[in-house]
């Protein structure tokens, strides 16, 4: 899955493009702009983007990409170049030096920024191709139909909840949308197949989209409890429904509930066990009705021992080990420190 690129993140992208100023109808000029980031052997592709900018020079104070907790220092301009120093504070503190260049035919730059000792480059080229109508076709306008584009591919991921749903989503307006597809989905896990698949495999981010859209886990669970008890899958009732078990230990069957009877119904478990596994030989075994539940109750009995043996391993290290210092706080890594920097970038 592509991760959504936020406001901020294309303005960065752009860099430079948005001069602030009043515009008329048919005031701007038409760039196509191409950029480039690296960082450590990682980089955003280059790819060439059409831009409207208002009809003003690119090469201006203006046109540095920055957020509210970043100044603008040093600011020079020496003919058609212009240079200057960024710093920014906070969270995502950084400092950056960049240069500007005007051409015949459009612009060009670059930026290299410091974030938590790694360096950064960004480069880009504008080249005039037109007029245009900057009220329509500004960056900022751009930037709107991006985000709608990222909004609308995103709507069938669950996964991406946060761009819809919450105080900070960037997709406000398509929440409708997204929690449609996001009720369909909670409807088919309701299923205890699903349920549980769905549980080991993206429960993380599954609930959270369904509580965003008014739904909970525990009424899709207790849809599923329902169908489980219906169906005679004990297995999910005794992994998922355990206040539903104990009315189900007389009549389960012990070949299909097996490790649900010695689960949950130890007292009918070991009846069983004594009545019709203990004592039998491995050709008696084979011809036994009862085979399933002894198989059933033998693994499930090793699979206890190992677990305590494995407890009293733990407990016994822990006793002995040496007194250890916390561990240093986790850097954050080159990814975090890029997305950080994109962020950073563009203030938008």
């Amino acid at each position: 899955m592509k991760p959504f690129l936020p406001r901020r993140v294309v303005a960065a992208a752009l860099f430079c493009t948005a001069v602030a100023a009043s515009a008329a109808p048919d005031s701007g000029d038409r760039y196509r702009v191409t950029s480039k980031m690296q960082m450590a052997g990682m980089s955003m592709p280059a790819k060439p983007v059409e831009v409207c900018t208002a009809r003003a020079n690119p090469v201006s104070e203006q046109a540095v990409p920055k957020d509210k907790d970043c100044q603008v220092q040093n600011f020079r301009v020496e003919g058609s170049k212009a240079s200057y120093h960024v710093v920014c504070t906070g969270k995502n503190a950084m400092t950056s030096d960049g240069e500007m260049e005007t051409l015949p035919d459009g612009y060009r730059g670059s930026m290299k920024a410091q974030v938590q000792g790694q360096q950064i480059t960004m480069s880009y080229e504008g080249k005039r191709i037109g007029g245009c109508d900057y009220a329509s076709e500004s960056p900022e306008a751009m930037g709107k139909a991006l985000t709608a584009q990222a909004c609308e591919a995103q709507l069938g991921s669950v996964v991406s909840y946060s761009m819809y749903v919450g105080p900070k989503a960037a997709c406000p307006t398509y929440k409708a949308k997204f929690c449609a597809n996001v009720n369909r989905t909670a409807e088919q896990i309701a299923d205890p197949a699903r349920f549980a698949e769905t549980e080991r495999t993206m429960g993380a981010a599954i609930w959270p989209a369904i509580e965003g859209c008014g739904g909970s886990r525990t009424a899709i669970l207790g849809k599923a409890c329902g169908r489980a008890e219906s169906g005679g899958d004990l297995d999910f009732v005794g992994d998922y429904c355990p206040d539903l078990a104990p009315r189900h230990c007389a009549d389960a069957d012990p070949n299909r509930s097996g490790r649900f009877l010695v689960r949950h119904c130890a007292e009918r478990a070991r009846s069983l066990a004594a009545q019709q596994c203990e004592g039998r030989g491995y050709t008696a075994m084979q011809s036994s009705p009862y085979r399933g539940f002894c198989n059933s109750y033998a693994a499930e009995r090793l699979r206890e021992r190992n677990a305590a043996a494995q407890r009293q391993a733990t407990d016994g290290a822990a006793a002995t080990a040496p007194a250890t210092h916390d561990a240093p706080a986790k850097k954050p890594s080159i990814g975090d420190r890029f997305k950080a920097l994109k962020d950073r970038l563009g203030g938008g």
